[in-house]
């Protein structure tokens, strides 16, 4: 199964290469946008951009692996900043449909080359963004350390080092010697171009080395761990410290293995649930439900856009008031949400608001009693297509924080979500968007005869009217349906329903 799955990602990496031509044409015409989000970071961000597609066509790449850490290294060996994750998901994302975008364009394409696609950015935000969500494990790891008793400590630092700079990222005390919390997080803001400046800082901060207690230092790959022993007399050995830097090495691996499985396995349970769903009630309930079930919220309303009146239509909700949302039907563009985050929402990228009065309608905020809120697209890479939104939060008056992790996770939901309501779509808005009011009686009697098999004329005299009036019916039926033609506009009206 790994074979497969590596087989399926290098495929990806090949599509890159295929299609590296149209891609940086599509790119170039979108980058001034995406610099007005972030100048700054986007530069940088298309700087590495550049690099990886020089490796990829040079053929340096071996492994997608070891070429994703790769374009790690060199970010931090060109720039001084790190790279802001949040815009990162939204670029790499971006980027993921720009591809999409390029295969729908082409007949030839299969859905194995979305897959592969898909496979491809996953892996991407697998090891590049995922697995930096761990100051949690950490402090776990250090409190897990001193409980241990191999030596004895009084204090215990994580430290990272950033472009020739140290800093501090985790500090844990001892049962006993517990410090205010504010002194700790002094620390953390302590940096140093030597450890030992560091160990000096913690030391006048936390006043625990008044007797001089030693403080030892251990490399771990590209960090160090600062122990402050208790006693002074204590000569720490080799296989002491092979000890801890092992466990903490070993605690690293399972951090990042541990955070893969538990969103891949949320993913795939998301995935299972979704199959089961017959019909289009069925499959919002089953998007609405899942969103709370696999992911860590409380309710969930889902809200599609009906393009035939260009309103947003609430279809379902869970643990919160179902006919209530079924209510809503708004004028998208006039929304402050659309108006300020589109972009965003046709790139796939979830949004976190600590304040849902910033993006939604009074009205609402009151009646469902909002206030974090997380907007998740539902979106459709294959088809580069948004269908809607959900709205996600913890609860009536709510506040709350996401982590990096969540929203990550969240966009490979907004994708599964987006396929399957896309598969259904014309039933989905023929059962919840009013779709039997979009053709008029005379309207449908005229699409009718034409799916029967009758010309214009033959429907004309059927009809009793002109040939002229029976071709302005058809006309308006072509545009309501968004139909190619006249035959397309019979099939897309059986579908919904509209006429049998």
């Amino acid at each position: 199964m790994e074979h497969k799955m590596e087989q399926l990602i290098l495929k990806g990496l090949s599509i890159l290469v295929d299609y590296k031509v149209p891609f940086l044409r599509e790119w170039k015409e979108i980058l001034p946008t995406l610099q007005y989000r972030n100048q700054s970071f986007v530069d940088e961000f298309d700087t590495i951009l550049e690099y990886a597609i020089h490796q990829v066509v040079s053929k340096q790449v071996h492994s997608v692996d070891a070429f994703i850490l790769s374009l790690l290294a060199e970010w931090q060996k060109r720039f001084t900043s790190t790279y802001d994750v949040n815009e990162s998901i939204f670029l790499v994302t971006t980027i993921e449909n720009i591809f999409h975008k390029l295969l729908a364009e082409n007949p030839k394409a299969t859905f194995h080359d979305h897959q592969a696609i898909q496979g491809f950015f996953l892996r991407i935000l697998d090891q590049a963004l995922i697995t930096q969500d761990l100051e949690n494990q950490s402090e776990k790891w250090a409190n897990k350390m001193i409980a241990t008793n191999v030596l004895p400590i009084k204090w215990v630092a994580i430290v990272k080092k950033e472009h020739e700079e140290f800093q501090i990222e985790t500090i844990v005390c001892a049962g006993q010697e517990q410090q205010n919390s504010h002194l700790l997080d002094m620390c953390l803001t302590l940096k140093a171009s030597q450890t030992e400046h560091l160990s000096t800082a913690i030391e006048r901060l936390l006043g625990t080395n008044k007797e001089n207690m030693p403080i030892i230092q251990i490399p771990c790959l590209n960090d160090f761990l600062l122990i402050c022993l208790e006693d002074v007399e204590m000569e720490v050995n080799e296989h002491q410290t092979d000890f801890i830097k092992e466990m903490y090495l070993r605690q690293l691996k399972l951090d990042q293995l541990e955070s893969k499985i538990g969103w891949k396995n949320a993913s795939l349970l998301f995935l299972q649930h979704l199959l089961s769903a017959r019909s289009a009630d069925d499959a919002v309930k089953a998007v609405a439900k899942g969103l709370v079930e696999y992911m860590p919220f409380k309710r969930c309303g889902l809200f599609l856009y009906n393009e035939f009146e260009d309103k947003g239509i609430g279809v379902s909700g869970y643990n919160v008031s179902n006919p209530a949302v079924m209510q809503i039907r708004e004028e998208i563009f006039k929304l402050p949400l659309i108006k300020s985050y589109l972009h965003s929402l046709t790139h796939s990228q979830p949004l976190y608001f600590t304040d849902a009065a910033e993006i939604l309608p009074e009205k609402y905020v009151r009646t469902f009693q909002l206030k974090s809120v997380v907007v998740l697209p539902i979106f459709v890479p294959t088809k580069d297509k948004l269908l809607g939104i959900a709205l996600l939060d913890q609860g009536e008056n709510s506040q709350f924080t996401v982590s990096t992790q969540t929203l990550t996770t969240l966009i490979k939901f907004g994708h599964y979500a987006g396929e399957l309501l896309y598969s259904i779509w014309d039933e989905t808005l023929q059962h919840f968007g009013a779709s039997d009011c979009l053709l008029t009686t005379r309207e449908k009697e005229v699409l009718k005869l034409i799916a029967e098999g009758a010309s214009i004329n033959e429907a004309a005299r059927e009809l009793h009217l002109s040939s002229y009036t029976v071709r302005d019916y058809v006309s308006v039926i072509i545009q309501k349906l968004a139909a190619k033609n006249r035959t397309d506009a019979a099939v897309k009206a059986i579908r919904m329903k509209l006429i049998s």
